[in-house]
């Protein structure tokens, strides 16, 4: 022990500061704050704005392209540090929910700031990541859902649920924790993602379904209503 606090105690401020937050535990499931070091870039975060996503009173990651969370990402990966192995590093990952961005919640001030050409110095980024769980429906019969997505959205976000339907059913037999619910986002089929267009043709051809779905915390329920309204059906 006294070796490590040696270590510690002759390691510049700065490097004491970045070590503490790397050794912050990403969750798997659940909500945890990043302080993103912006060095002048954009923060480089594709962002799904579906409608319903916004029932999670977020937005969603999609993709990570160059700028300053790539940058981050690189340099804390999910990884261990030599001297504590016990706590991985911080990384946004894709799928993770943005729920505040600095000081602000708002669905159009956090694409303001996470857009923004002219980024603080460091850009503190609240998020939730979601839990994943598999669903298995067998057709015939319908799914009993109303899926809200655009063309290019990460899979479809459950909207409603009908009273019956393969999804209901599915639900009867299932834990609490488990269910489908309002909020929920399916992003795979049979093991292969789709964006929104294309995994409505897939849900409306394929008989086994065996769907991957993300679940946010429960609390994440209200709905930040801008104006963005997504595309509805009904399998």
């Amino acid at each position: 022990v006294a070796k490590v606090f040696s270590k510690v105690k002759s390691t510049p401020p700065a490097t004491i500061k970045e070590e503490e937050e790397a050794d912050q535990e990403a969750p798997a499931f659940g909500s945890f704050v990043v302080n993103v070091p912006m060095g002048g870039q954009k923060l480089g975060l594709e962002m799904d704005t579906t409608a319903a996503a916004k029932a999670q009173g977020g937005l969603m990651v999609k993709g990570i392209q160059a700028g300053a969370v790539q940058a981050f990402n690189e340099r804390f990966p999910n990884m261990v540090q030599a001297f504590n192995e016990r706590f991985p590093k911080q990384a946004i990952k894709i799928y993770d929910n943005v729920m505040k961005v600095d000081e602000v919640s708002t669905t159009k001030e956090m694409k303001a700031k996470i857009s923004s050409s002219s980024p603080p110095e460091t850009m503190k980024i609240s998020l939730d990541r979601p839990r994943a769980v598999q669903v298995t429906l067998v057709k015939p019969g319908m799914l009993g859902v109303k899926l809200d997505f655009k063309a290019n959205s990460a899979g479809c976000v459950v909207e409603e649920l009908m009273s019956e339907g393969l999804v209901t059913t599915w639900n009867a037999y299932q834990p609490e924790s488990d269910r489908v619910r309002r909020g929920d986002r399916i992003v795979e089929i049979n093991g292969k993602a789709y964006e929104g267009a294309q995994m409505m043709e897939v849900l409306k051809k394929e008989f086994r379904l065996e769907l991957t779905v993300l679940k946010s915390p429960p609390d994440r329920s209200r709905l930040h209503d801008d104006g963005e309204k997504g595309n509805f059906d009904s399998s």
